[in-house]
């Protein structure tokens, strides 16, 4: 075996079209791998680095699919004289054939050269289709090169067929593994690379230090997107639009004006967190539009859609109502319990009354009476509980879309329909009247250990990942 590079090199190989390049992208967290439905958009063999704070932790290379494994058998069938020269026997036919001169080989030997100089080996199919004997010539052509190697069957259009290639791809491979690049969980790539540390014993001291750092890297991620998503939170509850009043206007216009100033300041702040939260998770490829992400993610202010979003009525009214209790409960201790409870009891009901009345119409802002010329007219900040909630349960969802998210998945984001009444509900409910208590205060802005607490709870909600 050849010389290997200080960290872990693996090529990813097999016949053309079968998901190499959504592999290359989900295992090194990268969009700049190029990933088509067409075969044969990779030409040339690219090098993909999984770097974690400035260090390269393993290289994948994404080569070209097999185009005549027949032939370059047969040619090596013809060169080899024993069991013994085989590597040698690959090398002298990529020597032999230069990609530089057009040869009809190119692709082979994109492929085998990073092998050869010392890569390990991933080999794989689409286990959606049938097994056939055609894939036994370049699984032999691998077979010989001596690397360390394994098979992943990529279940592109579903599994059909995957029994079918276990059997075949055993005969050849010492790991076999079924591995969807599109849904695969921050587990399912650890035991991608731990494969690996037992196939090849020299890599498994920088393979096991890889899994330790993507772990804890995994973790700061998780940690910082949910602190993203809590400081966008406390900056759409306690933002406030003003209009001047001019000498002569029309008081429904003005009325139109900031009610349309308000609601764009909102989504404004709303399409930055997503913004953001994109260049955190290295996404930055996310199909978008005019700068705002492209998804199945209906207007803020939509209010037809904020049952995906936000809390049903019946679970505001009895949030709002035990926040409220809990809040006069203060009052009382504060005043030696001299109120027999009476603060408790007040603040819950009228917390109770206020939050059915909010959830009519919470989306409405009203000028009351006859403003004169010259005064400041505000919107904001907004207290309605209801959309208090919706706010907090779009940033949830597409803060936990992004969780799941691969980097293979190229298609046009989509979030599922998960009321948040099911993720509150996985909360004490304690826990549930505390979240309630400090989003109602979030419109005054939040201390900094308040705003951690926020996050701690968004990071809860989101990793819930409930059913529709």
């Amino acid at each position: 075996m050849s010389k290997l590079t200080p960290h872990p090199v693996f090529a990813v190989v097999g016949h053309p079209n079968k998901g190499k390049s959504s592999i290359v992208a989900t295992l090194t967290r990268q969009d700049a791998v190029k990933i088509s439905e067409i075969s044969g958009t990779t030409t040339q063999a690219q090098t993909f680095d999984l770097n974690i704070d400035d260090q390269t932790h393993y290289t994948l290379v994404d080569t070209p699919g097999f185009q005549r494994p027949r032939q370059l058998m047969s040619w090596c069938q013809q060169h080899s004289p024993n069991a013994a020269e085989r590597r040698n026997t690959i090398q002298a036919f990529v020597n032999e054939n230069s990609p530089s001169d057009n040869s009809k080989f190119h692709d082979e030997i994109e492929l085998l050269q990073p092998i050869l100089a010392g890569a390990g080996i991933i080999y794989v199919v689409d286990g959606s289709v049938p097994y056939s004997p055609e894939f036994e010539a370049e699984m032999t052509i691998l077979q010989w090169t001596g690397q360390p190697r394994m098979a992943l069957i990529n279940p592109i259009g579903g599994e059909a067929y995957v029994q079918e290639w276990q059997d075949a791809l055993s005969q050849f491979f010492s790991v076999v593994r079924v591995f969807n690049p599109m849904t695969a969980d921050h587990q399912k790539q650890f035991t991608i690379l731990s494969a690996f540390a037992e196939l090849y014993e020299p890599w498994r001291p920088a393979i096991e230090e890889t899994i330790a750092a993507l772990t804890e890297y995994f973790k700061q991620l998780e940690q910082q997107g949910a602190f993203v998503v809590a400081e966008h939170i406390q900056h759409m509850l306690s933002h406030i639009s003003s209009i001047k009043v001019p000498a002569e206007f029309a008081k429904s216009h003005l009325q139109d004006k900031l009610k349309y100033d308000y609601q764009s300041s909102l989504r404004h702040i709303e399409a930055s967190m997503q913004r953001q939260l994109q260049a955190l998770f290295a996404h930055p490829e996310m199909q978008t539009h005019a700068e705002q992400l492209t998804a199945d993610y209906p207007d803020l202010f939509d209010t037809s859609h904020w049952y995906l979003y936000g809390l049903d009525r019946q679970k505001i009214i009895a949030l709002s109502t035990s926040a409220g209790a809990a809040a006069g409960a203060v009052i009382d201790v504060g005043m030696g319990g001299t109120s027999l409870m009476t603060g408790a009891l007040f603040g819950g009901l009228l917390s109770g009354a206020a939050s059915l009345f909010a959830t009519s119409k919470p989306e409405n802002l009203n000028i009351k009476g006859m403003p004169l010329a010259g005064e400041t007219l505000t919107a904001g900040p907004m207290k309605e509980l209801t959309f208090i909630f919706v706010v907090l349960g779009r940033a949830v969802d597409f803060l936990e879309m992004i969780l799941r998210r691969t980097h293979a998945d190229r298609s046009i984001a989509e979030l599922a329909e998960t009321n948040l009444t099911t993720r509150i509900n996985s909360l004490a409910k304690v826990e549930q009247v505390k979240l309630t208590r400090l989003l109602q205060k979030t419109h005054k802005g939040l201390s900094d250990s308040e705003l951690l607490q926020l996050r701690d709870w968004v990071l809860t909600l989101s990793l819930q990942r409930p059913q529709s």
